[in-house]
């Protein structure tokens, strides 16, 4: 794959989450509190990427959707965007450095908090197990499409393509992805509402 398109893929995606942060962050405002919670939420996300995370050469069976997802859940947009795109830098960070395409990798996780946190803001965050359940697979489907894509690019710059490497498990990560986003459907309500009424109790004091 030639240099400049390479780096046009590269800057395309680099300005994709910049305009994504300016109009989440035009539509939410952060507080002390807020920008608190995200941090414990990202600093989650780094322990689960690494602890909580099963690598089997393509298939990635991983929890670390929980925090992204709670930070869409609480904080919309901004809240899931910056969770997902700041822990999955610092994940990619610590296990594997600063690579061309590292921006390319951390999108998915950006994608799905972004998203995520769009539908809740619509639904006045209030979600019936079915929207919740709609909206996780969904994302879960755009996110593994997304990571795919990725992957294949990523194999090519550095020389390691093949079809069976990229696509081969590719119905395996779907139904993994799939699995995954119907157990946080169970996972994550409980959770948001333990985090969101101490926080609540403390706005209204």
């Amino acid at each position: 794959m030639s240099a400049p398109v390479t780096w046009t893929v590269i800057g395309l995606t680099a300005l994709f989450l910049v305009l994504a942060i300016v109009l989440a962050a035009r539509s939410e405002t952060l507080n002390v509190r807020k920008m608190a919670v995200i941090a414990m939420l990202v600093a989650v996300y780094v322990i689960l990427s690494m602890i909580g995370t099963l690598n089997l050469w393509w298939i990635r069976i991983s929890v670390d959707s929980l925090p992204i997802i709670l930070g869409a859940l609480l904080y919309g947009p901004l809240g899931g965007l910056l969770v997902g795109l700041l822990g999955s830098f610092l994940g990619q960070l610590l296990s594997y450095g600063l690579m061309a395409t590292t921006i390319l990798w951390i999108t998915p996780a950006a994608v799905r908090g972004l998203l995520i946190g769009l539908y809740a803001k619509r639904n006045k965050y209030e979600l019936s197990t079915v929207k919740l359940a709609a909206v996780l697979i969904v994302t879960a489907l755009i996110v593994t499409a997304i990571n795919t894509g990725v992957m294949y690019f990523d194999s090519v710059l550095y020389g390691y393509y093949t079809y069976a490497y990229v696509f081969g498990g590719l119905v395996v990560r779907i139904v993994s992805g799939v699995a995954t986003a119907i157990v946080m459907v169970f996972v994550a309500p409980p959770v948001v509402k333990l985090l969101r009424n101490p926080l609540q109790q403390v706005r209204e004091k």
